[in-house]
């Protein structure tokens, strides 16, 4: 029997809504509610014939590609895949507060100041 659903994992911080042919679904992000949340992913149960046909018209997205965003029919597996995945990068992740970026100083007396 195949699954009539999939668990889609999703490591944009907002999530990402799904449209096909006028129906949406939103996919949870990673900054949501912790029971929602494993290594770094939102999970979301979605309709598995809806999900296919959105995969369909963006399996080439960078985000698909690189991992971003992945689909498994067994929620176990899927957990488990985001718990493999959690190093994966978005380019969404906060900044450090300690080393923001190359070259960029952070300015403790700047914030003393502030607050």
């Amino acid at each position: 029997m195949m699954a009539k659903h999939v668990t889609v994992g999703c490591k944009l911080p907002n999530g990402l809504v799904f449209e096909v042919e006028g129906l949406t679904v939103t996919l949870n992000g990673n900054r949501q509610e912790a029971g929602h949340v494993t290594g770094g992913y939102g999970l979301t149960q979605v309709d598995k014939v809806f999900f296919d046909a959105w995969l369909a018209i963006h399996a080439q997205q960078p985000y698909i590609k690189n991992g971003v965003v992945f689909a498994q029919s067994i929620q176990n597996s899927a957990r488990s895949q985001a718990r493999e995945q959690a190093g994966t990068v978005s380019e969404l992740e906060p900044l450090s507060q300690e080393n923001p970026l190359p070259g960029i100083a952070r300015d403790d007396e700047a914030m003393r100041q502030k607050g």
